[in-house]
């Protein structure tokens, strides 16, 4: 039996790129000789937001990263496939074929492709800086981590009930973060294919300092939680031992500026989530 490749955007209906994203996913299904489908997931409100016919449509009242995301999971067909591609990116006309590619060399594993923001977006921000590392990363190389907005999960683990995004980080994301750590103590790979690649198209409210400050600051906290919820004692030590010296040495720099004041206050709210399990 072929397997089908359910490919699912998860949105709340407003980002501008969302009909691209779309239309963009509909073009490369009609031109491959997989079996695709292609959904939306719509998170929130019930929007009376029109859809192409081929879209299959969910909603999903709910709101949140977790929420939208099991939504996805629980419409995948019988031997299907799901791939997560989120509504800002844009695929390249060699994605899906990377990424069947991908996971017909490794079936057992998670599949996830880079996401490079368009030009006139690239803020230096550290998730981009982050991603840039992907550039140079050989082709399926395991890691202990990936998004999920590009993001390939084979339909094993949807079926033996793997597959579940914790509603704990429904509002704050690092959702996938926590999948690929329960994921990887089951023996489950999360290997990189380097020619899965999209392109982020960021909104220019995702470009201000005040947002990527904030969205730096929970990301590192909620990886403490994660760090806390799924590792051994070694590891939350240094975890720990790894913060601390951090808030040590930002609160020796911290009467120099700003930016280092703030950056002390990362890890202290680090810290903070690693002793308390809360996500910020």
């Amino acid at each position: 039996m072929n397997e089908t490749y359910f490919i699912s955007v998860c949105t709340l209906g407003e980002n501008p790129n969302l009909n691209h994203c779309l239309n963009t996913l509909l073009d490369i299904s009609a031109r491959s000789t997989e079996d695709v489908k292609v959904a939306v997931v719509i998170n929130g409100e019930c929007h009376e937001k029109k859809f192409d016919p081929n879209i299959i449509v969910v909603h999903e009242p709910i709101r949140g990263y977790s929420s939208a995301r099991n939504a996805a999971v629980v419409n995948v067909p019988i031997n299907g496939n799901l791939i997560f591609i989120d509504d800002d990116c844009v695929p390249s006309d060699s994605w899906l074929q990377a990424m069947v590619d991908s996971h017909r060399r490794f079936p057992r594993d998670v599949i996830f492709g880079p996401g490079f923001s368009d030009s006139e977006s690239n803020s230096g921000y550290y998730r981009d800086i982050f991603r840039s590392k992907f550039e140079s990363m050989p082709d399926a190389t395991l890691v202990k981590q990936a998004g999920s907005g590009n993001m390939l999960i084979p339909g094993y683990l949807i079926e033996a009930g793997k597959i579940e995004f914790d509603p704990i980080f429904n509002l704050s994301g690092s959702e996938d973060t926590d999948l690929c750590f329960r994921l990887r103590k089951q023996g489950v790979g999360i290997r990189y294919s380097k020619n899965a690649v999209v392109k982020e198209v960021q909104t220019p409210e995702r470009k201000n300092r005040e947002y990527l400050n904030a969205r730096r600051l929970r990301d590192i906290c909620n990886y403490s939680v994660v760090i806390r919820r799924n590792s051994g004692i070694c590891q939350i030590l240094w975890r720990l031992l790894t913060l601390g010296s951090r808030v040590v040495f930002y609160s020796i720099t911290g009467c120099f500026s700003q930016n280092l004041r703030f950056e002390r206050e990362i890890y202290v709210k680090s810290t903070q989530a690693l002793l308390n399990g809360r996500v910020v």
